[in-house]
């Protein structure tokens, strides 16, 4: 007997509409984003609209605290300590020990010595991994972003990362995004993530979404953002 495929809604308004209505469980996403603090507030979003349904979220960040970034969702809206006090929010933070901020890691919250530290981002990930499998199917992640751990390492060693990280993400059920900025790495290693990766979708300087590809095409090509008081909207037209 076929199994029926789960489709997981983001959530986002309009997003859903843009992608085909959501992601299956085990999808890797590349998004390559313009340097604007609205790409990240969107992955904030995406994560929060996953905890108010009770499905667990993952967040990597290696530019920012988890605690500066819970102070930005919360202008929202988005409470993101719901899901900490819930159990189904977990982080592993790149930056924080790297910024000589005076914090340790706790059961939610796994501090890693930034981004060279890869080993300890692969046990940081499988750790909230385990956590979820107890709770849920599938889960959300986030990692922001794959151009920090390019900067300090040798893109070869990032490729083996990922070759061990994407198919655990795939396996356990993880459904998100991997951020990349744009213009930042030269052709090559963008399209050898893209290669690895299940689809891609870029976020330009003017919040225009471009779709360049996906695990079902979607006849909507391009679309925009649009940041409003407790959320994004997404708005696209017939083409």
């Amino acid at each position: 007997m076929e199994e029926k495929s789960i489709v997981v809604k983001t959530g986002i308004e309009g997003f859903d509409d843009i992608i085909g209505g959501g992601f299956s469980p085990g999808t890797c996403i590349l998004l390559i984003t313009a340097p604007r603090i609205e790409t990240h507030l969107f992955c904030l979003e995406y994560i929060y609209r996953g905890i108010v349904k009770n499905e667990p979220g993952l967040i990597i960040t290696m530019n920012y605290s988890p605690e500066d970034l819970k102070v930005k969702a919360l202008r929202y809206g988005w409470i993101l300590a719901r899901g900490e006090e819930k159990r189904i929010l977990r982080w592993v933070d790149g930056y924080s020990l790297n910024a000589k901020k005076d914090v340790k890691s706790t059961e939610i919250i796994k501090r890693i010595g930034g981004s060279i530290a890869l080993s300890d981002l692969t046990i940081g990930m499988s750790d909230a991994q385990r956590a979820f499998h107890q709770v849920s199917e599938y889960y959300r992640f986030v990692f922001d972003s794959l151009s920090t751990l390019f900067i300090y390492n040798d893109p070869n060693t990032i490729y083996r990362f990922l070759r061990v990280v994407i198919p655990k993400l795939r396996v356990s059920g993880g459904i998100g995004f991997f951020l990349l900025g744009e213009g930042m790495h030269d052709s090559q290693i963008e399209m050898t993530l893209r290669y690895m990766m299940d689809g891609t979708i870029q976020i330009t300087n003017d919040l225009e979404i471009k779709i360049m590809s996906l695990p079902n095409p979607s006849p909507i090509k391009t679309a925009r953002l649009i940041l409003e008081k407790r959320g994004f909207m997404v708005q696209y037209g017939k083409e």
